[in-house]
């Protein structure tokens, strides 16, 4: 059976540099890999990859997600 899950985010509201719906997927993306998922994470521009890069690589130990820009894995497959 399919499933959605609809979430209601204060726009406004940011922490740490994060916009609501930044801190969402951070929080979603650790939620899914601890439960065996992977994880795929478009982002709008640079600068939103380098602010979720950060803020997901900041995150405590017990939620950790390991993560590869696209672009940097197409640079390291070249190698």
């Amino acid at each position: 059976m399919k499933n959605a899950t609809f979430y209601l985010l204060d726009n406004d509201a940011t922490v740490d540099g994060l916009s609501a719906v930044e801190q969402l997927v951070c929080d979603i993306a650790a939620e899914r890999w601890r439960n065996g998922k992977r994880v795929l994470i478009a982002c709008e521009d640079e600068q939103q990859a380098i602010r979720l890069d950060e803020a997901l690589w900041s995150r405590p130990p017990e939620s950790f997600v390991p993560i590869i820009w696209r672009a940097k894995a197409r640079e390291a497959a070249r190698r």
